[in-house]
């Protein structure tokens, strides 16, 4: 009765509808709230900690600003913060409030706030009708920074402090935009201009002290990406250890030992090296030896590559070795282009798997960022968003070598198969599954990539082999001749063996022998052909691969190509002896069959569950594995489709189970009795002994949907026995 007048209370002062806003984009809300009966006041704190707001709701409350710009205002109300949209909508009746009042506001004042308590982009907010100012505040005091609050989005709206190592700065128009370090933590402050007299430059590498007010930046679900500080007053910055000099007066440090221990911390440094590589206003490599570092820097002058240079910046770490960032670079001479080091891919990961293994540094380098040469073979190319990517193999190593658009383009008419001499900087490229293994073991060694730097870095040594690709797609033409006249004998054999069951049928019942012949000719489409299509598919594979891993995986596939076939064949006669180990859930089933499936193909597989099925009895489980597999082969073999998805509904009986491709189609009611076609037949059987419907939908040019319904997956069909699959099932 309570809930049911709360209710009625609501609706008499007016419906509101608001649609959540992110700060700085107004809410569309109808409705008015009526000024003679204002919410009671409510603490900040109350609101920022309902962080599941379902429907904004009318609130007021007060507090002191801390922070303004344009239309947006944070206040503080002990220790709660609140960001304040005041956006005008007039036609959602959002802000109404008097424009002066909003001009006039600035940190330090105590204001009252009426409007709407939101979700908001990242917290909570407040969507502003109404801002009075109710007289000068007492700011509050900043927080020191709790680096677990701070660097998870914490201390969003509060004033905090803090000590920061200013490595480096941007202008984005209306601030100076510091880049500051806390140890290994990174965070930007922003600085309005007319707060500094002159140059942030004076500020780079000196120790400060900053007040300001926490915010974030978000991605648009609302999840926080980094912290940031808004600074306010030209007094909360202050210097507490200037910078030691001029860029170059920092200590000079080997390149072999940039990232090794110092006493006195992580401040700039300066390092000398020859210069390897050279992109303008981006990064440099500089070499020394057999240690190379990468160098980011925002100079825009144009160093040859063989020239000595000073660098002084700071020490970050990325791919797992240290980098030079925020670099200032100067010449000290010029010089002839160095000779790239002659090392082979499998000298360097074995280099470094030892030194990994040991904890010892690796000997003479881990020649990451060096110039290097090496003999290797091209196997594929393939043009990326960024350039282009080389595909070589050396030795028993597999690398890509990147080059931009410009060279790539110079480098497309190399065949691959073709042994070249490949020289650039060699680079150890990290996944985030090495990232993962780096969290339970410390060393580890990355995959290898090439930074190539011109056209010239990729010389031709010989030409390839006879077998090119399209020697290789006529091969594959004649394996499918031979293939066809083996399908034809396996027909005439199938109407043998219908001529021998014809027999048998007279001494059995009908019923039994039919299924038995029946059972031959799926079990027969299921091997023989299937494995017939998977040559054509793994060849495939084999010319359009890109990546490492696929392009390592696609060369030994093509070393045992032949061998695919006769592991199928293998199974099927395992089958004939043994019934098929069905374990795990649908789920799990469905899923392993697709992964096999997608090896095979360069078609994308897609399977998605809505509910969990019910573990169903081995029988039932066997032939809905079955069926699912021949229609996705059906697909990828005949349909020319470029997507297929799985969906199983398991929400509600029956289950059902789609699968659907975008193909060429075909006629269902021809193709099902033609001649020599048993796939379609098979399911529809397979169907029916497990108690289920199979609805095939096609059509020339639109595709194919096959609908499964399976009507109680836990009931076994009368007259199975215990459920499992028959004792020659393949």
């Amino acid at each position: 009765m309570v809930d049911f007048s709360k209710t009625i209370l609501r609706a008499l002062r007016g419906l509101i509808v608001v649609s959540i806003a992110t700060p700085g984009i107004a809410a569309e809300v109808t409705g008015q709230l009526p000024r003679n009966d204002p919410p009671p006041l409510k603490q900040i704190a109350t609101i920022v900690a309902d962080i599941a707001i379902d429907e904004p709701y009318p609130v007021r409350v007060r507090g002191v600003v801390t922070w303004r710009r344009n239309r947006g205002i944070i206040i503080q109300q002990g220790q709660a913060g609140i960001w304040i949209d005041a956006h005008p909508a007039p036609q959602a009746g959002h802000w109404r409030g008097d424009e002066a009042v909003l001009q006039s506001i600035r940190p330090g004042m105590e204001v009252e706030v009426e409007g709407l308590a939101s979700r908001g982009g990242y917290m909570p907010n407040i969507l502003a009708h109404t801002i009075k100012v109710v007289g000068e505040g007492v700011e509050p005091a900043a927080l020191p920074i709790d680096p677990r609050r701070f660097f998870t989005g914490g201390d969003c709206c509060l004033r905090v402090t803090t000590r920061g190592l200013v490595q480096g700065y941007r202008d984005d128009g209306y601030h100076w935009v510091l880049l500051l370090a806390d140890g290994p933590l990174r965070f930007t402050a922003l600085l309005p201009k007319e707060l500094l007299d002159g140059s942030p430059q004076s500020l780079v590498d000196a120790e400060v002290r900053l007040v300001g007010v926490a915010v974030t930046h978000f991605n648009t679900r609302g999840e926080f990406l980094a912290p940031r500080l808004h600074i306010v007053r030209r007094d909360d910055i202050s210097v507490e250890q200037p910078a030691s000099g001029g860029a170059f007066d920092a200590a000079l440090v080997p390149l072999t030992s940039i990232g090794h221990y110092r006493p006195l911390g992580g401040g700039r440094i300066r390092t000398r090296g020859t210069v390897t590589f050279s992109d303008p206003g981006q990064l440099l490599y500089v070499q020394d030896g057999s240690t190379g570092v990468r160098v980011q820097t925002e100079s825009i002058d144009r160093y040859t590559i063989g020239d000595r240079v000073e660098v002084a910046g700071f020490v970050e770490i990325r791919g797992r070795v240290a980098a030079l960032i925020e670099a200032t670079v100067r010449r000290i001479a010029p010089g002839l282009p160095p000779e790239p080091l002659a090392i082979e891919p499998d000298t360097i990961l074995r280099i470094n798997a030892d030194a990994s293994r040991t904890g010892q540094l690796a000997d003479p380098g881990d020649y990451q960022g060096c110039l290097v040469t090496f003999p290797a073979e091209v196997v594929d190319l393939q043009r990326s968003g960024m350039g282009g990517v080389v595909l070589l193999l050396a030795g028993e190593t597999s690398l890509t070598a990147v080059a931009k658009p410009d060279v790539f383009a110079q480098l497309q008419s190399i065949e691959p198969g073709s042994s070249v001499q490949a020289t650039g900087i060699i680079q150890f490229a990290v996944t985030e599954e090495d990232d993962r293994l780096q969290m339970a073991r410390p060393f580890v060694v990355g995959r290898l990539q090439l930074l190539v730097r011109s056209a010239s870095d990729i010389v031709i040594t010989r030409a390839p082999s006879w077998w090119k690709p399209r020697r290789l797609a006529a091969l594959l033409a004649a394996v499918a001749v031979v293939a066809a006249v083996a399908s034809g004998w396996v027909v005439l054999l199938r109407r043998k063996v219908a001529a021998q069951l014809a027999l048998i049928e007279s001494k059995l019942q009908a019923e039994a022998a039919t299924e038995e012949r029946h059972r031959i000719a799926r079990e027969f489409h299921d091997t023989l052909e299937q494995g017939l299509a998977a040559v054509s598919l793994r060849l495939d594979v084999a010319a359009y691969t890109a990546t490492d891993d696929q392009s390592r995986q696609v060369l030994k596939q093509q070393r045992r190509l032949l061998s695919g076939l006769q592991t199928e064949t293998r199974d099927f006669l395992w089958d004939l002896r043994d019934p098929i180990h069905v374990e795990g859930t649908l789920e799990e089933s469905l899923s392993l069959q697709l992964r096999n499936l997608e090896e095979l193909s360069a078609v994308p597989l897609d399977l998605s569950m809505n509910g969990r099925p019910s573990t169903p009895a081995r029988l039932t489980h066997y032939h809905l594995l079955r069926i699912v597999r021949e229609a996705v082969n059906n697909a990828i073999t005949h349909a020319q489709a470029t997507r297929i998805s799985v969906r199983v509904d398991a929400r509600k009986h029956p289950l059902t189970i789609t699968v659907q491709d975008d193909g060429t189609g075909f006629d269902v009611a021809s193709r099902s009795q033609a001649e020599g076609h048993f796939g379609i037949r098979g399911m529809e059987e397979r169907a029916r002994q497990i108690g289920a419907s199979c609805e095939i939908k096609s059509g020339a040019g639109a595709g194919t949907t096959i609908v499964l319904q399976l009507p109680a997956l836990l009931e076994r069909p009368a007259g199975l026995g215990n459920g499992s699959p028959p004792a020659h099932a393949s």
